[in-house]
């Protein structure tokens, strides 16, 4: 479905991603983990055409979405005609609007459609929203927020969810339940992309993972062996 084949991106002149290649087939949820640094990041604003400068340069390789190159695609039309959606690291929701506007605004482009049924499964799957649907969302906690972020992506009827750090800043209770979230959506036949730094709690829900070290893919395999790996143990895994 993701392709991602030898690709580099730089941000000015400073090469960040050094011809990384991963794949991610309908149905899976894949994540990519390292430390701090290593690229994950942005090679999720790479994969989503984000503009310079706060994103890459893509400087070669490439990226396919069903075998049809999208490197001179813009951010909009992978959102609205690929059905492909990032969940920014840091949230970034709309502050001063209510739990519904930042909802509604995200099914802005698809003005006409009856956008209830949507609504209805984000607050079906985070009942705290629900509660707070009038409420301005830069008064939620931080856990709230992340659900609002997550919410909003699924809005635009996505069929692959790229999702950025989404644990960062959490307690533990709402992490896990984050997480039991996403697996609930891939149960529905979403497809997730995640970059995480726990790497231990990712690949618990992935089905493959890639591991990332300074802008290069260093590890690949299913997520179980990738558990098990006595290196990854050690470099990411607490030992």
């Amino acid at each position: 479905m993701l392709r991602v084949s030898n690709l580099k991106a730089a941000y000015g002149k400073i090469e960040a991603l050094h011809g990384i290649s991963f794949h991610v087939e309908k149905g899976e949820i894949v994540t990519l983990i390292g430390a701090n640094g290593a690229g994950k990041s942005t090679a999720l604003k790479a994969l989503m055409r984000l503009p310079p400068p706060e994103s890459p340069t893509v400087t070669g390789g490439d990226i396919t979405f069903n075998d049809v190159s999208i490197l001179g695609m813009p951010a909009h039309r992978i959102v609205h005609d690929l059905k492909m959606t990032l969940v920014p690291e840091g949230r970034h929701i709309f502050g001063n609007l209510t739990v519904m506007e930042n909802l509604q605004l995200a099914s802005w482009s698809r003005k006409g459609e009856d956008t209830d049924k949507e609504i209805q499964h984000v607050f079906d799957l985070f009942p705290r929203l629900a509660e707070r649907a009038k409420q301005r969302s830069d008064t939620l906690s931080g856990g709230e927020q992340q659900m609002l972020a997550v919410g909003r992506a699924l809005m635009t009827k996505c069929t692959v969810l790229l999702l950025d750090e989404p644990s960062m800043g959490l307690a533990p209770l709402i992490m896990y339940d984050m997480f039991r979230t996403l697996k609930r959506l891939n149960t529905e036949g979403l497809t997730i992309v995640v970059v995480e730094q726990n790497a231990h709690l990712a690949l618990k829900v992935a089905d493959r993972g890639y591991v990332l070290d300074t802008g290069k893919i260093v590890a690949e395999g299913p997520a179980e062996e990738l558990l098990h790996k006595p290196e990854i143990k050690a470099a990411y895994l607490g030992g």
